[in-house]
């Protein structure tokens, strides 16, 4: 019996939905947008800040919707180069116990403790390095809008929970080189103990701390010290040339360091207005970064 072509695509429909992974998360719906490039509902999810996708119909839309902000758990399908939901629904009395499983990353939680991941090895970095952290145009964007987009990549995309490491130019340093930044700053990832600068609009491999700043230093000759406190950089212009300080992979800016060591202000969550203003710092933002939309005009950094 010869199969007709409708039956035959029915049948490879069949076995890719069965070769596909089925999975569960919990967690709080933070955004929820419609898609401008597909038929799709786009649901930004708060534990993890992946994208899933949903069929769009005025059904689907407003009960959605609906779940923004609330616990939910979510049903899908893995297809490898997106996730589609196959059923969502807000969490029954009980379900989850939302005081232990930290389900909204796009909030502060003062009881979120931040860890860097520890890779096993180079190997490791230097694969996130030619995967992730070549796209970002330096003729288009600031250097810490770059690296925070890198940060929330591997983040979302690895689970890998990394670090920024800044370096200070002091005035006295700007006085004699007339530097055209004050800062510059990069994602920075524990492999085997050891840790990586992995800048990619400016190296083309993850490098160690002494030879990152050696980079931007232009010799080995400088030590620029550790410092822990952003008063450390302002009391110490004239004593030093540069200090270098490591954050957790959600400081944005300088700003972010500041306000902490001033005004206790801590940051152990993603501000989505940040990462919506910072994609831009890729070619392909709006296609690439689509479930970070709003459909609002945002503020600029």
């Amino acid at each position: 019996m010869t199969l007709k072509p409708w039956m035959i695509l029915a049948v490879m429909i069949v076995l890719f939905q069965s070769i596909a992974k089925a999975d569960t998360v919990y967690t709080t719906v933070f955004n929820v947008f419609e898609s401008l490039k597909t038929e799709r509902l786009l649901v930004l999810s708060a534990s993890d800040g992946r994208v899933f996708k949903a069929t769009r119909t005025e059904e689907s839309i407003k009960r959605i919707k609906a779940l923004v902000g609330k616990v939910v758990r979510l049903d899908f399908r893995d297809l490898g180069r997106e996730a589609v939901i196959t059923s969502i629904r807000e969490v029954l009395p009980g379900e989850v116990d939302t005081t232990t499983l930290d389900l909204n990353h796009f909030r502060y939680n003062q009881l979120r403790q931040f860890a860097p991941t520890d890779l096993q090895g180079y190997d490791d970095a230097k694969k996130i390095f030619d995967d992730m952290l070549n796209d970002g145009d330096k003729s288009r964007s600031e250097c810490f809008k770059r690296a925070h987009m890198w940060s929330f990549d591997m983040w979302s995309k690895l689970g890998v929970s990394s670090e920024k490491i800044f370096i200070f130019y002091t005035q006295r340093y700007q006085i004699l080189e007339e530097e055209k930044w004050w800062f510059h700053v990069a994602p920075m990832v524990t492999a085997g103990g050891v840790e990586y600068v992995l800048d990619g609009t400016f190296l083309e491999r993850p490098v160690t701390i002494k030879n990152w700043l050696t980079h931007f230093i232009k010799t080995d000759k400088i030590t620029c010290p550790e410092i822990s406190r952003y008063q450390q950089f302002e009391e110490g212009h004239w004593t030093r040339l540069c200090y270098y300080m490591r954050v957790p992979m959600h400081y944005f800016s300088p700003l972010n360091i500041e306000n902490r060591d001033k005004n206790g202000v801590e940051r152990n969550h993603w501000v989505l207005e940040e990462l919506q203003d910072s994609r831009k710092a890729f070619k392909n933002w709006e296609q690439m970064y689509e479930g970070l939309d709003t459909g609002k005009i945002i503020r600029k950094f």
